[in-house]
């Protein structure tokens, strides 16, 4: 990949006075390259084996055919939507809320218009010197989302983000990035929806950062709901200031094969919590099907003092599916009073699928109450017998109990609209009617 050749052609978000930002990024992915499984935060997905070898960052194909357009024409009608193929952003698809106090753009947009702000805030949270594919990101990115609550302000209706790929080039790796600043007192509800919209095999790296101020709220869902022909990177990085509330669900849902079954998704997601009183929730549910591999590395950042976190992430996982689960409690030294939970879940349906967990604890503080579990295994055969001696078919058994033990997760979504939509989602992936 002769990213310095592509740097010089590509097409992106920034202006001229960001130049510096994209050129330091640069150099650090130069110096990092795309991580092996020497590397010890991508020990169990060998990431370097499934990307393309010669990589294309400036090549997109951003036509909105007829196919696209009925497949779009097809999902559930969204009160507020920005959507983007390919990482260009389509606003003939889109609708964009106007709402007093609220900015809602794509990323180029706010460069140009709203400079100040974006670039006292853009590339701030990610750590591009370190994290290999945030500095490829950052770099390279060429569009997103903006989205700028003011202080006090409150947005009732969630706000979803599409991201659509359709790729002709089979080297194409698409970035994108979304920036998301709320003021203190504000309130947003918003939605990442990652779809493979074609038969073909995409590639894609897609970076979040998320600013909440003092007492403000924050519910994100990440939903990755056709991945089965994609390789997809996802960083969401998020700093939560003094009462602030932070909650993310990253739900993933791997459809059967139609390419050639490099499906492989990576979650990186982060929550600081930098000021006193301030609370992440940061839940997950993963469905893994035939050869599917799925990542997720979750770090909750105790920074301040009297801060509390929960973790919840549950993974199913049937024919020769894999997942990894790695989470991580860091409590800083002046974080004492901080109250954490970790729990990890993980519901093997057949003999080959397998995962890989890691909970971890790093504290640093003497006054705190940390604690974490892991738990793999298969459905209780006793719970399926209970279901089967009253008429019940083995195949609808199994489906009731994977049902009741991922919806635990669903129910920690926050936002009603896209809670009902995972229920939904749930029951058609179990192929239960009630």
């Amino acid at each position: 990949m002769e990213v310095q050749k592509e740097f010089e052609l590509a097409e992106t978000a920034f202006t001229k006075e960001s130049l510096p930002l994209r050129k330091n990024a640069l150099e650090a992915f130069e110096k990092l390259g795309i991580p092996s499984m020497r590397h010890e935060e991508w020990k169990y997905t060998n990431i370097k084996a499934k990307l393309k070898q010669q990589l294309s960052l400036t090549t997109t194909d951003s036509q909105v055919n007829a196919a696209v357009k009925n497949y779009i024409a097809s999902l559930p009608p969204y009160a507020f939507r920005l959507t983007f193929l390919n990482g260009v952003f389509h606003p003939e698809l889109s609708i964009v809320p106007d709402l007093k106090g609220v900015t809602v753009c794509s990323l180029k947009e706010a460069f140009a218009h709203h400079t100040t702000l974006v670039e006292k805030h853009f590339g701030k949270l990610v750590n591009y010197s370190e994290e290999h594919f945030a500095a490829l990101n950052t770099a390279f990115v060429t569009d997103g989302a903006f989205i700028h609550v003011q202080r006090n302000v409150i947005v009732n209706e969630p706000i979803y983000i599409q991201y659509f790929f359709t790729a002709t080039d089979a080297n194409a790796f698409t970035q994108t990035r979304n920036l998301v600043i709320l003021e203190e007192g504000a309130s947003l509800q918003f939605a990442e929806d990652f779809r493979n919209a074609s038969n073909i095999n995409v590639q894609y790296n897609h970076v979040a950062e998320v600013y909440v101020g003092k007492n403000a709220k924050v519910d994100v869902a990440k939903l990755q709901l056709e991945v089965s022909n994609a390789i997809g990177i996802h960083t969401l990085e998020s700093s939560v200031e003094r009462d602030g509330r932070f909650s993310a669900a990253t739900i993933t849902f791997s459809s059967p094969n139609t390419g050639t079954g490099n499906a492989l998704i990576r979650n990186n997601v982060t929550a600081r919590l930098v000021g006193e009183n301030a609370h992440a929730d940061l839940n997950g549910l993963y469905f893994g099907k035939e050869t599917a591999h799925i990542d997720n590395h979750i770090l909750v950042d105790h920074v301040a003092p009297n801060c509390t976190s929960n973790q919840l992430y549950k993974g199913v996982l049937n024919g020769e599916a894999t997942g990894v689960f790695n989470g991580k409690i860091f409590v800083k030294p002046d974080a004492q009073k901080t109250n954490a939970f970790q729990s990890s879940k993980a519901l093997l349906l057949s003999n080959e699928a397998s995962i890989n967990s890691k909970p971890q604890l790093e504290i640093f503080a003497d006054d705190v109450k940390c604690s974490h579990g892991a738990a793999i295994g298969q459905l209780d055969e006793n719970a399926l017998f209970y279901l089967m001696a009253r008429g019940i078919t083995k195949e609808e058994a199994t489906q009731i109990l994977t049902y009741a033990f991922a919806h635990e997760v669903v129910d920690h979504v926050h936002s009603q609209p896209i809670r009902q939509f995972l229920c939904d989602k749930l029951k058609d992936e179990l192929q239960l009617n009630f």
